[in-house]
Formats: structure tokens, sequence, C-alpha cells
């Protein structure tokens, strides 16, 4: 027994090193290739400041280019065929996934040392291996106080309700093709008033969508007192002008308007007890990267609890690693977003059964 013991602890020993040798080997040669690009699609300036811990660090410079969403996945996706391409680490939305990996357009991440602590699956999806969630965030309601004064916070559809009555169109959800933050809302009242289901399932049960009609019911009834705005972005701005007092929104989106000075930090923020999903972001490195160290150093360094830690300070985002402590914020783990099947069909849905009437 002790023997076996002695040949444990030697072996550990043994990995212990040769995972610090390994790593000094990358930071070596990430060092030497001297920069890394981050293509990450919002608040460019404030991650500019906050990468400098990881450029003082290691000593590799961090660039980070202007771009949204979907210019840099189409950028990645023009290069994909090329020996060598211009990004480095993107970020991503889970639902560029399949199209990314489907093109051949990034590198296995699944060896990096923080691979076994990062999450790897997220909004009922697997990255297989292609990439880590770096960014956590929950919907639930943006509220104005000065508006909303004694009035209590709705916590039932019901409760809600009786907003809506009272106060007429005070109560605004964007266009789920338009913001997630919508499309969260419409998921829960479909739900809550259709009943649960396999949102999971690869195919869709006309029993589901039928049952879904006690939904548009909710929304054609109140179709003249709720109010339909653009996006998340354009119900934050007519919350902030005073339009509106209450509305869906991304917690991270909330926070990351307020610290830019960009909407009053006066908003405040909660989640309803009816629930509402949280999500997440995702980072990923191109197959074709001109800088793979650095890449792999910075992705790594990306999903440290440390650094997820400082990402939920200086942004709002909720921590993406199981080695953070439990008391952090993380997603709202009993509520998800539907999988791609219900989710696509529920935006068409939408479209042929509020917007269209």
């Amino acid at each position: 027994m002790k023997k076996a013991l002695i040949m444990l602890a030697g072996g550990l020993l043994c990995s212990s090193l040769a995972q610090a040798a390994d790593n000094a080997e990358l930071v070596a040669q990430a060092k030497k290739e001297g920069s890394v690009t981050f293509n990450v699609w919002y608040l460019q300036p404030q991650w500019r400041s906050f990468v400098k811990d990881f450029e003082q660090q290691y000593g590799v410079k961090v660039r980070i280019p202007e771009g949204s969403i979907d210019g840099n996945m189409n950028k990645l996706l023009a290069e994909a065929g090329k020996a060598k391409g211009k990004i480095d680490v993107i970020a991503l939305s889970v639902a560029q996934l399949p199209v990314t990996t489907g093109a051949k357009a990034l590198a296995k991440v699944d060896d990096l040392p923080g691979y076994g602590d990062a999450i790897h699956q997220i909004q009922n999806v697997d990255t297989r291996g292609y990439a880590v969630a770096f960014w956590g965030n929950q919907t639930g309601f943006a509220y104005d106080p000065q508006q909303m004064g004694d009035r209590a916070l709705p916590q039932t559809l019901e409760q809600l309700q009786s907003f809506i009555d009272a106060n007429p169109k005070k109560f605004g959800y964007n266009d789920p093709n338009n913001g997630g933050a919508g499309e969260a809302f419409i998921q829960r009242v479909v739900t809550t008033q259709g009943g649960n289901f396999n949102s999971e399932a690869e195919s869709v049960d006309p029993a589901v969508v039928k049952n879904w009609q006690k939904g548009w019911q909710w929304f054609a009834a109140n179709s003249d007192k709720i109010t339909r705005t653009a996006s998340g972005a354009d119900s934050l701005t007519r919350l902030n002008d005073g339009e509106l007092m209450l509305t869906p929104a991304w917690e991270d989106h909330l926070a990351g308007l307020q610290n830019t000075g960009a909407i009053t930090s006066r908003l405040k923020f909660y989640v309803p007890e009816f629930g509402m999903p949280g999500g997440g972001n995702i980072a990923a490195i191109a197959a074709n990267s001109p800088h793979p160290a650095a890449s792999r150093l910075f992705l790594n360094w990306l999903i440290l609890p440390e650094t997820q830690k400082a990402l939920s300070k200086a942004f709002g985002s909720a921590p993406m690693n199981k080695q953070v402590s439990p008391d952090a914020k993380r997603p709202e783990a009993s509520v998800q977003f539907y999988g791609k099947t219900y989710s696509t069909q529920l935006r068409k849905e939408f479209v042929r059964e509020v917007m269209m009437q």
C-alpha cells in the first residue's frame, strides 16, 4: 500500500512537472510570436483596458479590432480556406458554432490546461472541444426605480398582467429576431401558458406548437397595452428616456451600458419568480491562426477562475468556471433557452401569430 502511494505521488509529481514544462514552453513560444488578436464584437474599449493584465503578465500584446458579431464570423469563414488567416481568438454566440465548425474554421481547444474547469456545454449546446464559454449572462427585467415608486415588482405572469393593465404601454419587449432578451420573455410566456415540453428535442412536435396558441393569445390580448421595441438596446434606451418603466433585458448588457455612461446608473435589474433563461458567449481559436501559441495562452487565461472573477467585477458577466466560488453569480440554472430547433420555430411562429396580426 505504501509503495503504491509512493508510486502515485511520484506519478502526480511527474505529471505536474510535465504540465509546468509544457506551460513554460507555451509562454516562451507566445512571447516569440509577440501578439494575439481577440475579435470580440462588444465593449471593445473596455476590453482593451481589461487585457492589460494579460499583457503585463506574459509580455504578449493583445490587439482588439473593431467589428460586429456577423462581420467577425464572415471574416473567419472567408479566410477558412487559407493556410494562414488574420484571426486568432474569436468570440462567438452559441448559435454561430455549428456554422464555424462545419466550415472547419476552428481549432480544437480541449487540451488547454484550464479546459477541465471551463464550461463547454451552454444553452443546450455541447461545444465538442472547439470552444469554451467565457462570458455568462442572465436575462430578467430592467426597471426604473424612480418611475416604479412604491409599486411592487411583478414576480408572476398574473402580477405582470396587473402591472400592464394599470400602466399601459409602460412595459415593452423587443422583437425576438433582434435580441435574446425579447425571445427569453416570449419563451417564458408561451411555456407558462402552454405547458412545459422537451425544448431540447431536435424535431418539432406539432402538439407543442398548438399549445403555444395560448401564449399567442396572451400577446394578442395585450397588443394595445404593451410596447414592442426594435431591439434589446432600443428597449433600454426607451427605459432610460422614461418611455418605459419595465422591460426584459440582459443583465450584462445593462451593466455594460451603465459602465460607459450610455444610460443612467439608476436603472436596476431582477429575475422574476416565473424565471428567465441564462446564456453566454463562447470563445474559440481560428484553425489557421497566425499566432497559435499566443492564442492558446490567451484563451486559457480568459477561462481561469481569477480572470472570470475579474470579468464579473468589471463587466457584470456571470463567471463561467467550475472552480469559482458557489456564491458568485451564475446564469439561472432552472430555466434554459430553447434548443436551436424550437428557438427557430418560435421566432417563425411569433412573426406569423403576433407581428403579422
